[in-house]
């Protein structure tokens, strides 16, 4: 097994996921699984470089420390630390300034939509909280996508691990383009490695809009006695941030349907206990809550999760089991103003997986890992009458997984097989008699409750190659599937004020969309490159995928009726590929880091897209982050810069698209190690105030000038 020589930081979280009927499945340490990321951000203390080995940290996702360079295929990580000090606290920034992700940034919305490789919403994308996925949607005017909002508060967040392309495990049933995954805070992100208890707080404020953050966190661990077994640990924390609207570069306050006011609060709560004997649990709590106005409506959102997972591992090779559970709802209403004025939704979630990793050496000694799994998860979406183009239903999701690798010399393959199988039923509005397929004449047909389901086999394999010391080499091929969804199939119109629309503009007989999806890449890693004891770390890769049926909102042909917006799969193959690299080379006292995409994802855009039935994802052709730093003072003083480019893109608009403007931005950063435990940190938010319209925004937002103008906050971490 080879073993390399880099950063390492393994902190244990909550794998949550979907329950499990059972079957053997097989963890492959290949790159579009799970397993995951690296900390590249983490810029503010020299690399100190550890050793680990490759091959046994690839069937984790959200694995964090500078395993991405060592993991072969599309994974990257981003830590909260980085988040709030080179990111001004903005999860969706740090997104963009990773390569072949991207965001819907809509300045009103705090709900974040997550774009891997130009695609998102509709479950595309598995965005998820602590390995929760995020389903909720509001169709809501014509700046709103219909895709899945994810909501959390970034002062709560421990990092975001990102998987572009396919993904293995739970969490990739039903998924097409990647996953992403939030990671709150973990009791060791509280208490100090070799405390038994400790308390975090953060507190910043800043300008234009920026007015308070903060998060305070307390958490206590036992240890066993002598001659006793078991372990006890226990974490609280509660977040506040104040937002008002901000001036854009022009020095012109948003206007109040983009007004950017909202003052999200949360908390968490997280439970571990080993008793002994490689039995484990941990259970976790986590609640949002906020309010904030989106196509001029207030809107009243909370969001409570509940997990509770159990592991099993007695020792050996043949035993690591993994049961995850848990359950997550979305509660919106409108105020008592507009058309939709009482509108009420609930989003409940609820699943669980199980899993088990068996590491074997069926022929002398060549080693092969293997895991077992299968998941659920349920999707259940209610609304009252004033549901607008929100259809209820209900989509469940269930997968049987498995992969295996071998590893021979410097070679390791990996292949996998899963079965994903999905089922949607809700309700059908009336249908006329005459319009669609309801005969002239008759009594009026729908206005039931209507099912439909499928499923699919979804091959992989890859190969990785040790080249040469710190050199890897990978190519993979994958099949992915999404179902389509209640929004989709159920979807009746925007009736005004009460109502529930119209079945005609149904389509039960849409086609899960497919993907054929290439990956290739390459991975370095070494020290002492140019300088004693400098670190450098390159990730680069390409990716190539062919994608059939891809759904879009149309105007269609309906008999009786004329033209209906509908959702249809649009014919041919849609092909979306691209160059992704990312790396860092740190010297100890200056450090320079990138993150860059090239890509094609044009898309179909349907006749609706663009003003509230749908959008595209389309991404910036090309998109960089260039940081460079300094460190003094015996690296506690650490001063940084970073250039933000987005280059030309599309906007859809019925049917077609328009082209976005590119603009390039300008961030200052600075961090102060008062003392070990200290912090004190400052950044500037587009320094050079320039105007621009936020890429991704839709197409309401780019009509105007609606990026923010210069902002600095100021704030202060400590640990104790």
């Amino acid at each position: 097994m080879t073993i390399h020589e880099l950063t390492y930081t393994l902190r244990p979280r909550p794998r949550l996921l979907l329950l499990a009927s059972c079957a053997i499945v097989a963890a492959t340490p290949a790159g579009f699984a799970q397993s995951a990321a690296s900390d590249t951000d983490q810029d503010d203390e020299a690399i100190v470089l550890d050793p680990v080995q490759v091959i046994d940290r690839r069937t984790e996702f959200g694995v964090q420390g500078d395993d991405i360079y060592v993991t072969p295929g599309a994974v990257s990580s981003t830590s909260g630390d980085a988040i709030q000090e080179r990111f001004f606290g903005n999860p969706q920034e740090a997104l963009r300034s990773t390569p072949g992700v991207f965001t819907r940034q809509v300045s009103s919305q705090p709900g974040i939509e997550v774009n891997i490789r130009g695609l998102y919403g509709f479950g595309r994308v598995n965005a998820m909280i602590d390995g929760v996925p995020q389903t909720y949607r509001n169709v809501a005017g014509h700046g709103s996508s219909g895709g899945s909002l994810l909501y959390v508060h970034p002062e709560l967040l421990g990092g975001v691990d990102v998987v572009r392309g396919a993904v293995s495990g739970p969490h990739g049933a039903g998924v097409l383009a990647g996953a992403a995954n939030f990671r709150t805070l973990g009791i060791d992100d509280v208490i100090i490695e070799g405390r038994d208890q400790g308390l975090l707080t953060r507190i910043s404020a800043g300008t234009n809009g920026r007015d308070m953050s903060g998060v305070v966190a307390g958490g206590y661990r036992s240890s066993p006695g002598e001659g006793q077994a078991g372990t006890f640990a226990v974490m609280a924390a509660v977040a506040r941030s104040v937002i008002s609207t901000y001036e854009t570069g022009e020095g012109i306050d948003l206007p109040r349907s983009m007004d950017s006011n909202n003052s999200p609060t949360g908390a968490l709560l997280r439970a571990e206990f080993s008793p002994g004997s490689g039995h484990s649990f941990d259970m976790g709590y986590r609640w949002y809550d906020n309010r904030f106005e989106f196509a001029s409506y207030t809107q009243n959102l909370t969001n409570q999760t509940v997990t509770a997972n159990y592991g099993f591992q007695p020792g050996g090779d043949l035993i690591n089991l993994q049961l995850a559970t848990y359950y997550n709802q979305t509660d919106m209403v409108y105020d008592d103003a507009g058309t939709y004025a009482g509108r009420e939704t609930e989003n409940r979630s609820y699943g669980a997986s199980l899993t088990n990793t068996m590491r074997v050496r069926p022929a002398g000694d060549l080693p092969v890992v293997i895991t077992a799994g299968a998941s659920f998860g349920v999707d259940d979406y209610t609304v009252n009458e004033m549901r607008g183009g929100n259809p209820p239903g209900e989509l469940l999701k269930t997968s049987v997984f498995t992969d295996a690798s071998l590893q021979r010399g410097i070679v390791t393959v990996s292949a996998g097989l899963r079965y994903d199988y999905w089922e949607m039923s809700g309700y059908q509005a009336p249908i006329s008699p005459g319009f669609g397929d309801c005969p002239a004449g008759g009594p009026a047909c729908g206005d039931q409750t209507v099912d439909r389901s499928g499923g699919r086999l979804l091959p992989r394999v890859s190969v990785a190659i040790e080249a040469l010391e710190g050199l890897q080499l990978y190519a993979g091929y994958a099949h992915t599937f999404r179902p389509p969804t209640v929004q989709e199939m159920l979807f009746s119109l925007v009736p005004i004020g009460p109502g529930v629309g119209t079945g005609v503009a149904n389509n039960l007989d849409l086609d899960p969309e497919t993907s054929e999806n290439l990956d290739a890449g390459v991975n370095y890693l070494g020290r002492s490159v140019l300088w004693q004891n400098d670190f450098l770390a390159v990730k680069a890769g390409y990716f190539h995928n062919r994608i059939e049926n891809f759904i879009v909102n149309d105007f269609v042909q309906v008999p009786g009726r004329g033209l209906t917006a509908m959702w249809v799969n649009r014919p041919g193959t849609t092909t979306m590929k691209g160059w992704e690299i990312e790396g860092v080379y740190d010297a100890g006292p200056a450090y320079l880091r990138i993150s860059y995409t090239n890509a094609d994802t044009d898309q179909p855009i349907g006749d609706g897209a663009g003003i509230g039935n749908g959008d595209a994802g389309i991404l910036p052709d090309t998109y960089y982050t260039v940081g460079a730093g300094v460190r003094l003072l015996g690296h506690r003083l650490n001063l940084g810069a970073q250039m933000r480019h987005v280059g030309r893109g599309k906007a859809a608009f019925f049917g077609d698209y328009r082209p976005t403007d590119a603009y390039t931005l300008y961030d200052l950063d600075a961090g102060f190690d008062i003392t070990d435990d200290v912090r004190a940190f400052f950044n500037i938010e587009n320094v050079m105030n320039e105007a621009y319209s936020i890429a991704g925004a839709g197409m309401e937002g780019h009509e105007r000038l609606t990026g923010r103008g210069r902002t600095a906050i100021i704030g202060l971490t400590a640990r104790f």
